[in-house]
């Protein structure tokens, strides 16, 4: 099941960065806020008005730009989600808690005896914001375009009729059961405890059949139309997004009349951007959080959160098929220095690679280590006493990874390991992930939902799992976990399998868990952003 590969753009030349745009940003009081009216600036900090000018209420997110359409069912990043989640919308959310409320639905469905039917009742007279009323078949296409898109498929592989659809032997999806406009059913080949919080993704979002069949390879483009607070107005790359407030939103009219996206590709001018007025919200990189950070003007306008998710050193097993081989790589590096000196204190040394607060964390485990001597040891039991060679390609794209894979060359040096740091592009990054012609490579996870086994799904037997490791014994509680709904014993189940991944068979190591800090206007309320980094302007407001 994917997630969002996605790395820090890590150590950046921050002081020539502050020399190149220090000179060209604004340093007067005023500075001209969304729809064209001056708003008051506080010194060093965002507009004390926002951007509640005459324009109206509009928030001016610094954003990263996506270059490609505006879908997650083709396209899985977060910086993707971070604009659609505001314009569509699934039938169910997940809450801050990890429960689960419905949102296009009545109610929560009623599920059989079984575990295996689920039937569904629509909110009646949910529009789109073409002004299409949303029925069943739009629920039932968007599950279907889903499956043949391809990206994200897996998500609905446990419904009935899934095989024939994705093979292409079958035009629709059979385990869905249509009744009429608002009622409807999904079958189940077998029980599947995390099924409801699937459908709360942003993959699972609900789009109008009609339009998205007209609009073809423009849909995300140049047309996107949900069921959300607020509807797309434009959208162009290098630029920008624009929404404006959708009022006929079934949950009532937003307080803002809009936000505004503006791509702004460098870490330090997206700063300086809040710090002249022109943005109220902006993500703060680690490699510039030092400086910002012990600014006294910003410290209560900066805020953190952890997501749900791990950064990780994947090996494959078909370079190191032995396990010796593969822990003493593990035991080769030395997290607590990169945490320290490449991420600013922004991260810490992980215990397990299932996060805190889902289901199968393990809190009596110690953290990773870093034991150079250890390492030699396990490597001369391999058979390997005078070293080995260890090529890691990292994505040039994240440079934080690029800074990471230097320091673990260097750190290995004491454990008889030589490290060659391989640059590649993103194109031929994926190319080589899914051909197998990486060795050992860098990259983050984040959960879709708050379930195990979200974050554990991709190291069974899929196409996502770029280390080409199976273990059958995994495989088999993976499945156990999946049919149980009893805590207890998802807690075990969940526990057992990671324990053999990552102190076991050593088949992906953690590296570090982030914390990520944003700045935002105090002027603002309302905001919400969740662990599995997912961020709703729904609530929000301009004071």
């Amino acid at each position: 099941m994917k997630k969002r590969f996605a790395g820090a753009a890590l150590l950046c030349a921050v002081a020539l960065s502050l020399a190149a745009c220090g000179g060209s940003s604004s340093s007067s009081s005023e500075t001209t806020a969304a729809g064209g009216a001056a708003a008051e600036t506080t010194a060093g900090g965002a507009a004390s008005g926002g951007a509640a000018a005459e324009g109206g209420k509009v928030v001016r997110v610094a954003a990263v730009d996506p270059q490609v359409a505006l879908d997650p069912q083709q396209y899985t990043y977060s910086i993707i989600m971070k604009i659609t989640d505001n314009i569509t919308e699934s039938l169910l959310m997940t809450k801050g808690d990890g429960s689960l409320e419905p949102l296009l639905l009545a109610a929560m469905p009623e599920i059989s005896e079984d575990q295996l039917t689920y039937s569904f009742e629509l909110l009646p007279d949910v529009k789109f914001h073409n002004g299409e009323t949303l029925k069943a078949s739009d629920v039932k296409y968007s599950y279907e375009r889903l499956i043949k898109m391809a990206k994200m498929a897996t998500l609905l592989e446990n419904v009935a009729g899934y095989d024939e659809l994705s093979a292409g032997t079958a035009d629709e999806l059979s385990g869905f059961q249509i009744q009429d406009d608002t009622h409807f059913t999904i079958t189940l080949k077998k029980p599947y405890a995390p099924f409801l919080s699937v459908l709360s993704t942003a993959y699972t979002a609900i789009y109008p059949e009609a339009a998205c069949e007209e609009a073809g390879d423009t849909w995300g483009m140049q047309v996107l139309y949900g069921t959300g607070p607020f509807k797309l107005d434009s959208y162009q790359t290098s630029v920008g997004a624009v929404l404006s407030r959708f009022d006929d939103y079934h949950g009532g009219a937003t307080k803002l009349d809009g936000v505004d996206y503006k791509f702004i590709e460098d870490v330090n001018t997206q700063v300086l951007e809040y710090q002249a007025g022109n943005v109220d919200y902006v993500d703060v990189d680690p490699s510039v959080y030092p400086i910002y950070s012990s600014n006294p003007e910003l410290k209560d306008e900066m805020h953190g959160f952890q997501p749900t998710g791990c950064y990780s050193l994947t090996l494959n097993v078909k370079t190191f098929p032995d396990a010796k081989v593969r822990e003493a790589i593990a035991l080769s590096i030395d997290r607590k220095a990169i945490c320290e000196s490449i991420l600013h204190g922004t991260a810490t040394v992980p215990t397990s690679y299932i996060p805190a607060g889902i289901i199968g964390h393990d809190d009596t485990l110690p953290e990773f280590e870093y034991n150079p001597e250890r390492a030699k040891e396990l490597l001369a039991e391999a058979g390997y006493a005078d070293g080995i060679d260890v090529r890691v390609t990292v994505n040039t794209k994240y440079q934080g990874n690029v800074a990471i894979a230097t320091a673990f060359q260097e750190q290995a040096k004491a454990a008889g390991i030589r490290v060659q740091v391989e640059q590649v592009d993103s194109a031929a990054w994926s190319d080589m992930k899914m051909s197998g012609g990486v060795d050992c490579g860098i990259s983050n996870w984040y959960v879709d939902y708050s379930d195990p086994e979200s974050m554990l799904y991709p190291m069974t037997k899929t196409d996502t799992n770029s280390s080409f490791w199976h273990n059958e014994e995994f495989d088999q509680l993976m499945e156990d976990g999946i049919a149980t709904t009893d805590t207890a014993e998802r807690q075990e189940i969940y526990a057992k399998a990671e324990h053999i991944m990552t102190r076991e068979d050593w088949a992906t190591t953690p590296l570090y868990n982030e914390t990520k800090y944003y700045l935002l206007n105090p002027s603002i309320t309302g905001f919400e952003i969740d662990s599995t980094f997912r961020m709703f302007w729904k609530d929000a407001d301009i004071q």
